[in-house]
């Protein structure tokens, strides 16, 4: 039973067209035998019942309770008792503000051309065939309605019936704006009415009275339209009705609000952006929600019903909705996305002034040269670890290491105060690869570090403060995880021969991959800093076209390298 029931109401749905020209086909038989006869009152009953198989608003398959079934059989049956003329004119008003609130909906133009012929043929019966017959038959010409209701009317359903329009029409969402049905309706009985007071007014007949009030009210329509955005000065009536819909107590402003806390609330662009437009799918009219934006997409709720997409500057928002949207509903949309991609610009210039200020204040504070001092603190420690395990004599090794490591200390100190006194003339130093890497494992011979090689042969020189930087800031992070894990082995490697290249390794615990994330970019929040030295160092590297980057990161393998930065391709 239930499986005959659906088919019968996708039966119905899919063959709409044919449901409504049967419906106006009935229509019109009832007009040629009348209302008062019994068998008009049967074909109204079937009217009746083959507009509750063709209305829009509710569908077809759905169930319906007994109380239901009552109240609509009730209905049937006093529209019955009471037919008249007078109620067939509201009837048929009423399907024609139904037809008119549809007709704007459909983007096929032989679709659009289906339902106007309808408009056309409702509006044509009501005014030359429904309205003559209940005006006295002295002020209507005899047969002219009757004419028309048997050859002329009757030709629009062919034309309807050969439109191919059928899987358009299907394909279409069932909407009904009330809005514009509304306003037909009303339209119409301005000029039923205004017909009828002018045979009265002007004491003509009613095709003459009917002439004159179409006149009359294309007139006042016309000065509508004027009034309505005049350009002489003043706002018109258009600004009048924008801000009466701007002072509506619509959910829109609750959705404003809780922008606003989470404006205050959440400091990263993308959080903020989320966050927001999850608040914005409990809207009545909204299913759910997909957005766009350099670097980041998401959705949230359901990807069901009509799909309409705003964009404002870096921000594409895609709107799913259960209908498609009204012109106002897409203007409130449109302002809401526009408030929405201005605030999370503005995040990201905020985020992007709060890294410029974390350089500025590196710069400002010597960061730099604190490092500097740091290390050359921490050769100064190598050296007084290597003076307490000598004895009174001083051996040839220490000495040694004196004259080799003194030198360099007061020559790396002597920079250190020239970059204090003209930080912007800080030049690029270079030594050879060998000195340097014999100078590194004698500062950290004491350290328990792993070198390899021990030695190196060539003359190749390298940028000595790129390299002195990055391997001591390196060393001094692997160096510092001991004291949660003393067994920790930590290792270095150096090579030459396809350009210079420093890698270091412990075995110790993985970086948290939201601190690995950021790490060299930004400054960071972790357990021994902020990461400043390291991002220091990443961009030391940048200036002399290295790179400085994790090469692994797990668990008993974490290793950083330092080396030149690979050739972007040329462009073909």
């Amino acid at each position: 039973m239930t499986l005959g029931i659906s088919t019968f109401a996708h039966l119905t749905h899919s063959q709409r067209r044919w449901v409504l020209l049967g419906l106006l086909g009935l229509l019109h038989l009832l007009l040629l035998q009348g209302i008062h006869s019994g068998v008009g009152r049967t074909l109204l009953v079937v009217h009746i019942g083959l507009f509750i198989l063709w209305q829009p608003f509710v569908r077809a398959e759905q169930r319906l309770s007994a109380l239901q079934l009552l109240v609509i059989a009730s209905l049937v049956a006093i529209a019955t008792w009471w037919a008249s003329n007078w109620m067939l004119i509201g009837w048929v008003m009423a399907l024609a503000g139904i037809i008119g609130g549809k007709v704007f909906f459909f983007s096929g133009r032989t679709a659009k051309l289906f339902y106007l012929l309808v408009l056309t043929y409702l509006i044509s019966v009501l005014l030359f065939v429904l309205v003559p017959q209940v005006l006295p038959s002295s002020l209507v010409l005899s047969g002219e309605y009757v004419f028309l209701a048997k050859y002329v009317l009757p030709a629009l359903f062919p034309v309807m019936a050969l439109l191919p329009v059928g899987q358009e029409v299907e394909s279409e969402a069932e909407v009904v704006d009330f809005v514009y049905s509304a306003f037909i309706f009303l339209l119409l009985a301005v000029l039923v009415l205004g017909s009828i007071s002018a045979m009265l007014l002007i004491n003509r007949g009613y095709f003459e009275s009917l002439f004159v009030t179409m006149i009359v009210l294309s007139v006042v329509l016309l000065l509508l339209a004027w009034a309505w955005n005049p350009r002489l000065g003043f706002a018109g009536l258009g600004m009048l009705f924008s801000r009466y819909l701007m002072s509506l107590g619509l959910p829109f402003e609750r959705w404003l609000h809780e922008l606003a806390d989470t404006l205050q609330r959440e400091d990263q662009p993308d959080k903020f952006l989320a966050r927001s437009l999850e608040s914005l799918i409990r809207l009545p009219w909204v299913n759910g929600c997909e957005w766009r934006a350099p670097g980041v997409a998401g959705e949230s709720g359901r990807r069901e019903g009509q799909r309409g997409e705003f964009q404002h500057g870096l921000l594409t928002l895609a709107i799913h909705s259960q209908q498609p949207l009204s012109p106002a509903l897409t203007w409130h949309f449109d302002l809401l996305v526009q408030l929405l991609g201005e605030f999370y610009e503005a995040k990201l210039r905020a985020q992007e002034l709060q890294q410029l200020s974390y350089v500025k204040a590196i710069h400002q504070t010597g960061a730099r040269l604190t490092h500097d001092v740091k290390n050359l603190l921490q050769s100064l420690n190598a050296l007084c670890l290597a003076a307490a395990s000598e004895g009174d004599t001083p051996s040839a090794q220490y000495q040694a290491l004196l004259r080799r490591q003194l030198p360099a200390i007061s020559q790396r100190l002597q920079q250190t105060l020239d970059k204090l006194r003209r930080p912007e003339l800080e030049g690029a130093q270079f030594l050879p690869a060998a000195q340097w890497w014999a100078g590194l494992q004698a500062r950290y011979a004491q350290s328990g570090v792993l070198f390899s090689p021990e030695s190196i042969e060539g003359g190749l020189e390298i940028p000595v403060t790129l390299f002195n930087s990055a391997a001591e800031n390196l060393l001094e992070n692997a160096l510092s995880k001991r004291s949660e894990a003393p067994a920790l082995q930590v290792s270095i490697a150096f090579q030459v021969q396809d350009g210079p290249a420093l890698k270091v390794c412990d075995d110790g615990a993985a970086i948290p991959a939201e601190v690995a994330q950021n790490l060299f970019r930004a400054p960071i929040v972790s357990k021994v800093g902020l990461g400043i030295g390291l991002y220091q160092a990443a961009r030391h590297a940048e200036f002399y076209a290295y790179e400085l980057k994790i090469a692994s990161n797990e668990a008993g393998r974490v290793c950083f390298v330092l080396e030149r930065k690979a050739a972007e391709p040329a462009a073909a």
